[in-house]
């Protein structure tokens, strides 16, 4: 009878194991490849009493993990995205987007030519390509790259039911000797 119960038990742990392992996986690696970084223009930005125009309106990036930006326009009318020092420029229609991969590190501040009140500000770390990296970028790097692994509640499941199980068997089996 015992060999029964286990047998039965561990079938259900591979098919509770399997999936969460699956699921941890996809997670991780979802999270790793994520290279590029998302600003978006904001439904309503046109309207200088919004508060809100590009979001975020500040965000760091590192060279070699997320060192390219898409920038979204989510309102329903045009705006740009013009850096002051013009190294990028683009006008963006309602749903458009528009990506720049940034190259050196520096503090780039950009703005919204029809919308002169809306102001964007991308600050670019140096990444580790050469081998020398800072505390800062070290921090930044594993902070982008960091995932959660996910617990395995099914693999969870199976050993409280695998417990209860021989709990309920060695009680049957005494109550029937007793």
């Amino acid at each position: 009878m015992l060999a029964i119960v286990m047998a039965v038990v561990s079938l259900g742990a591979f098919a509770f194991v399997i999936p969460a392992v699956s699921a941890q996986s996809t997670s991780t690696i979802s999270t790793i490849n994520t290279n590029v970084a998302h600003v978006s223009i904001v439904s309503g930005a046109q309207n200088p009493n919004n508060g809100q125009f590009y979001s975020p309106a500040n965000i760091t990036v590192v060279l070699g993990v997320n060192n390219t930006v898409v920038w979204t326009n989510n309102d329903s009318t045009n705006h740009t995205v013009v850096a002051l020092d013009n190294s990028f420029s683009a006008t963006l229609k309602p749903g458009q987007t528009f990506t720049h991969t940034f190259t050196a590190p520096g503090v780039y501040n950009y703005h919204c030519t029809i919308h002169t009140f809306m102001m964007g500000q991308v600050v670019v770390l140096s990444g580790s390509t050469t081998g020398s990296t800072s505390s800062a970028t070290s921090t930044t790097s594993s902070t982008a790259q960091t995932a959660v692994p996910e617990l395995p509640f099914g693999a969870l499941a199976v050993v409280i039911t695998t417990v209860l199980l021989l709990a309920s068997y060695i009680v049957i089996r005494q109550t029937k000797r007793g």
